[in-house]
């Protein structure tokens, strides 16, 4: 496991940590995404199909939090996720970058098991308001600011959010590595740089990651 200096990302600073050969057994991982039934979920705003990881996946990952953090995280939720959606049928905010979870205590880690020629995650600046992150206190200004793009540019194109447009700048990205940890705020304005890997929906081809959520500190 090689555990790489946390980059700050944008004028916020955002805390990126990449992990590299993270997983001892990485394409076991990818053997149990490929003899399970992936499904979408209508209830939630992710493009694609996810299903629950091994059940000893988060036990795992918090040992590597705690190796990553200098203390303790605990994993809320570990899916296997692969985005499937075509771009043309995208709803509005499926197309901009979104972040996870507003509580500042959240962090995000995407472990990507596939390799190129998929991309990675990408990181976002908006523009009207300059946020980069957004937290509770922040939420309602966000809203607001999102209907007066709206007003001022349209909708947004249907596509996958991909670098700078007249409402969002990029501000950095985790190049997509196999068997590499994304560590992240989930407050973080993000978003997979999906391109053309909607198309392949088999695990053993597609971009499969296990996408996460885990707590630090007292929450």
């Amino acid at each position: 496991m090689i555990i790489h200096a946390a980059q700050a990302m944008g004028r916020e600073r955002v805390a990126l940590t990449l992990v590299d050969d993270a997983h001892p057994a990485p394409e076991q991982l990818i053997a149990a995404a490929r003899d399970r039934s992936f499904r979408c979920d209508g209830a939630d705003f992710y493009p694609g199909a996810r299903i629950d990881a091994p059940a000893d996946y988060a036990a795992w990952l918090e040992t590597v939090l705690a190796a990553v953090l200098g203390g303790g995280a605990r994993v809320r939720r570990c899916t296997f996720a692969i985005a499937t959606t075509p771009p043309a049928d995208l709803v509005p905010l499926q197309r901009i970058p979104h972040f996870d979870d507003p509580d500042p205590a959240m962090i995000a880690i995407v472990h990507y098991l596939c390799d190129a020629p998929h991309r990675g995650t990408q990181f976002y600046r908006h523009r009207a308001t300059g946020y980069e992150t957004i937290d509770a206190a922040r939420k309602p200004a966000w809203r607001q600011a999102l209907v007066q793009d709206r007003l001022r540019h349209g909708l947004p194109d249907a596509g996958y959010a991909a670098g700078d447009t007249a409402t969002f700048t990029r501000i950095g990205a985790a190049e997509l590595r196999f068997n590499r940890l994304a560590i992240y705020p989930a407050n973080s304005l993000h978003a997979g740089d999906i391109g053309e890997s909607w198309s392949n929906h088999d695990p053993g081809e597609a971009r499969l990651t296990v996408t996460s959520l885990a707590g630090v500190g007292p929450c």
